[in-house]
């Protein structure tokens, strides 16, 4: 008698779903279990027991394992990432932003008015490090910073404001 109160998750990670197809295989190999008993004891409705067979009729027991979904093609082709790369190597004034720094919302519209592919900005950040590219920390310093005025403070200014 099969124990039909067991936990099932709510969600199943691929390679469980693989585990449990190939299992479904081992015990229809057995030839012990009606289909409903297999339905219930794998958790799935008697259709899904029905098209794994008709997969394995058509297909063979390869049919069971797992496929790799290689998700939706890139929108931009490797000679449009090519072309970016050069683009954004040339720097962010030369595209008529007002500093040198590049963000994601900047390249989003160098991207848009190029190519005129619209990306969200989360999805430019992914690209970029995809393409090479790392986020930058601004330096936490004024490029106007005179670095001996700066030596000079510390050591006279700063001991005075530790008395205090």
């Amino acid at each position: 008698m099969w124990v039909t109160d067991h936990w099932r998750p709510s969600h199943l990670t691929r390679a469980q779903l693989e585990e449990r197809r190939l299992h479904f295989l081992q015990l229809l190999e057995a030839q012990q279990y009606s289909s409903k008993e297999l339905a219930e004891f794998l958790g799935v409705s008697m259709s899904t027991l029905r098209t794994w067979r008709q997969r394995l009729r058509q297909q063979g027991s390869d049919a069971l394992q797992a496929t790799v979904t290689p998700g939706r093609a890139s929108a931009l082709s490797p000679e449009q990432r090519e072309t970016l790369k050069r683009l954004l190597n040339e720097g962010a004034q030369v595209h008529g932003f007002p500093d040198v720094s590049w963000t994601t919302l900047r390249v989003r519209n160098v991207i848009g008015r190029q190519f005129n592919i619209w990306h969200h900005r989360d999805h430019v950040r992914r690209i970029l490090h995809q393409m090479g590219f790392s986020r930058q920390k601004p330096d936490k310093r004024a490029l106007e910073q005179n670095p001996d005025a700066v030596a000079t403070w510390v050591q006279t200014t700063v001991p005075e404001l530790k008395k205090k």
